[in-house]
């Protein structure tokens, strides 16, 4: 048998929706793709039935692309896949119906008894799946299900089983060779990455605003981040568990992404005997908001994103949420408004960020005031607002920020005033 270079047949599904904007979308996963495996050895990746095929020129490293496809968003399922070469199928049947005898289709069978015996689990029962891409293949589905499913059954002992099997062999039949693979590994589907615009992100040390990200980015937001450290330069802020974070999140991004780091000073100066110690925190949150939202304007973001769930601490309640920034002209998307934390705690955990999220981290809010108002209305929030100038906190805050561009978990990081 003539060895053919490893396939991953890695499959789109929400894609597959958008109708005229298709092609856009796939040209945009496509890129994705190449990006973030830059440094892989790939051949041809090829478009087949909202399928790609992903072809790695070394075999050592077909398990690795398949890992990192999934971390691309935009793919659905992604499968390792055993080649065969259509050239030698066709010349074994050929043989076999000269000689007047059922095909045998030894190279597929091989392939499907070796995933089997592979990835047997606790299957009771399996089932052989066959497309045709290519029609003028000599047999059809029925035919290669029965042949190559006997073979399977004969080599494992299992029986088959139409419905709900628990082992799924498949087989793809295309024009210069047949692919035959078991399972379809989940992959984080979505959109693909930067599809959607950009966004920034008010980026804490804790669990949720970490998790809120990654749910933008796999709806195809290109985050920028923003960080509120206590002290007056990024020099003197210990903020080495913040960019792990993002490096984390980085990872799942074909492109560097930024952090905005940004002195509290400011509003601090200017708090101090204007605002009540009760509607500090709300006042603090509504100082973050609106230099976010400067910074998101100055980096041509469309909207800011924030960690919040509704409820979970007191800057989240209803009345808070609606009374922090009212007049922030952008949109403010909330992910996470509706999860309770177990179920933000899991995602954490499903997607890396779970053990970098709870080292130990003085966040600027957890210094605010220990009772803080939990009914604030927009209008004294405006008042206090005035009477600190606010509007001169944001503003020497933005210009005192500090950016970082930050690359996925193999490459380092750079700095540079904003």
């Amino acid at each position: 048998m003539t060895q053919a270079s490893p396939v991953i047949v890695a499959t789109y599904a929400e894609i597959a929706l958008k109708g005229r904007n298709r092609t856009v979308f796939l040209r945009k996963l496509l890129n994705n793709i190449r990006t973030m495996l830059k440094n892989e050895p790939l051949g041809e990746i090829r478009h087949v039935e909202s399928r790609l095929l992903i072809e790695v020129a070394d075999t050592d490293a077909a398990a690795r692309v398949s890992r990192r496809l999934h971390d691309v968003f935009g793919l659905q399922w992604v499968s390792p896949a055993v080649p065969v070469p259509r050239d030698e199928l066709d010349a074994e049947i050929a043989a076999d119906q000269a000689a007047g005898r059922e095909p045998r289709l030894t190279l597929l069978c091989d392939a499907a008894c070796g995933l089997a015996r592979e990835n047997p689990g606790e299957a009771l029962s399996f089932k052989v799946a066959t497309r045709r891409s290519d029609r003028t293949f000599a047999l059809g589905s029925p035919d290669i299900n029965r042949i190559v499913g006997r073979a399977v059954h004969l080599d494992t002992g299992l029986p088959g089983r139409m419905q709900d099997p628990d082992l799924k062999v498949n087989v793809l039949v295309m024009k210069d060779q047949a692919l035959v693979f078991h399972a379809k590994e989940t992959a984080h589907g979505g959109l693909p990455a930067g599809s959607s615009g950009r966004v920034m992100v008010l980026m804490s040390g804790g669990i949720d605003s970490p998790v809120a990200a990654w749910l933008m980015m796999r709806r195809g937001c290109r985050p920028e981040f923003v960080h509120f450290f206590s002290g007056r330069t990024a020099a003197e802020a210990d903020t080495a568990k913040i960019e792990e974070l993002v490096r984390i999140l980085a990872g799942y991004f074909p492109r560097p992404l930024a952090l905005h780091l940004v002195p509290v000073v400011p509003y601090e100066q200017r708090a101090i005997g204007a605002v009540p110690d009760s509607y500090d925190m709300v006042m603090f949150r509504r100082f973050m908001f609106k230099t976010a939202a400067k910074l998101a304007s100055l980096n041509k973001c469309k909207a800011l994103v924030t960690g919040d769930s509704l409820g979970q601490v007191a800057s989240q309640t209803i009345h808070n949420l609606g009374a922090i920034a009212p007049d922030v002209r952008m949109p403010v998307l909330r992910p996470l408004i509706g999860m309770d934390k177990i179920e933000i705690t899991a995602w954490s955990r499903k997607v890396g960020l779970f053990d970098t999220s709870i080292l130990p981290y003085r966040d600027c809010c957890s210094i605010r005031s220990p009772k803080p108002v939990l009914t604030a209305r927009p209008r004294d929030l405006m008042n206090f607002s005035r009477a600190m100038d606010l509007d001169a906190a944001v503003r020497e805050a933005a210009l005192a920020a500090t950016e970082i561009r930050i690359d996925g978990p193999s490459h380092g990081a750079e700095t540079r005033p904003d």
